[in-house]
């Protein structure tokens, strides 16, 4: 993957629970126009584990179409080799970069379980395989060790997103690790760090409604600007901040919405965020150049 930022979609849902298709088309084309240069449909931002799984495959289909140029890759988390195999069949036709898949997330897997599971899901496709290190979740770590046991064992396994940097580094000086290898960081509060040792490519739900400040943060770091790209990095964590204290999912939805993209960016029960707390949303989004008005 070229360097740069690789936004994890919201999905927009109507009241019915549909994939409302032009909402996500629009959000996916300015992502790229942004200058993202990759996308991460149905991640944990973009609520696969809530998702009807009917819908998954009009998800892909239409990321896939809509993100033409850049590799999208497509969530296909579960919490059994059965019923990730379930997801990746009814999407095996689907042009994605990859499934990227967590460990079994409703209760602790052992690493030897955690092994077992990545090689049996990898056998269930053609597709390459990229693995999403979530413990907070899934209350289990994807260590070294295991990406370097996996690395040997599944032929198909092209990369990982972990916000695990002391791993990253590992990896990136452990010359038995393919060049090509995608390693794909998520701790948004210390990208500037993992990027001086190479670490080139961000992946974050928060960077799907701040492509400006995304931008721009990319930008001042190919320019080897420490000082500007602090300056975006940090706004893009405050307002991460301001959602988790106005409540996640919410605050989320009506950021996307005063971005222009319709829809519940949430799960079903969700709240719904009052009129004076959207406001705060719509001024910290304006104030960091998001919204022009």
């Amino acid at each position: 993957m070229k360097p740069g930022y690789v936004p994890a979609l919201g999905t927009p849902l109507d009241a019915a629970g549909n994939l409302m298709k032009e909402s996500y088309r629009r959000q996916i084309e300015d992502q790229i126009q942004a200058g993202a240069v990759g996308v991460l449909c149905m991640g944990s931002m973009g609520i696969q584990a809530f998702l009807r799984s009917g819908i998954c495959p009009e998800i892909a289909r239409t990321a896939v179409e809509a993100g033409k140029g850049v590799p999208v890759f497509v969530g296909a988390m579960d919490t059994s080799i059965a019923r990730v195999r379930e997801r990746m069949e009814a999407m095996e036709g689907i042009d994605a970069a990859g499934f990227v898949l967590t460990a079994p997330y409703y209760s602790p897997a052992s690493p030897k379980q955690m092994i077992r599971f990545f090689k049996g899901a990898a056998g269930c496709t053609q597709h390459k395989i990229l693995l999403y290190d979530l413990p907070g979740v899934t209350q289990c770590k994807i260590t070294y060790e295991m990406v370097l046991q996996l690395l040997r064992e599944i032929p198909s396994l092209a990369g990982i997103k972990s916000a695990d940097l002391q791993m990253f580094r590992r990896l990136k000086l452990n010359p038995e690790v393919p060049e090509d290898f995608i390693m794909v960081y998520s701790g948004l509060d210390t990208f500037d760090i993992a990027y001086r040792w190479g670490i080139t490519n961000c992946l974050d739900g928060m960077l799907s409604c701040t492509p400006r400040t995304s931008k721009a943060l990319f930008d001042s770091l190919a320019k080897n600007d420490r000082e500007a790209a602090g300056k975006h990095l940090n706004a893009i964590v405050a307002l991460r901040d301001l959602f988790v204290a106005h409540d996640l999912w919410p605050s989320y939805t009506a950021a996307m919405n005063a971005l222009g993209y319709e829809g519940n960016y949430g799960p079903d029960y969700a709240d719904v965020l009052p009129a004076t707390e959207k406001q705060v949303i719509h001024r910290a989004l304006a104030a960091m150049g998001e919204i022009v008005e």
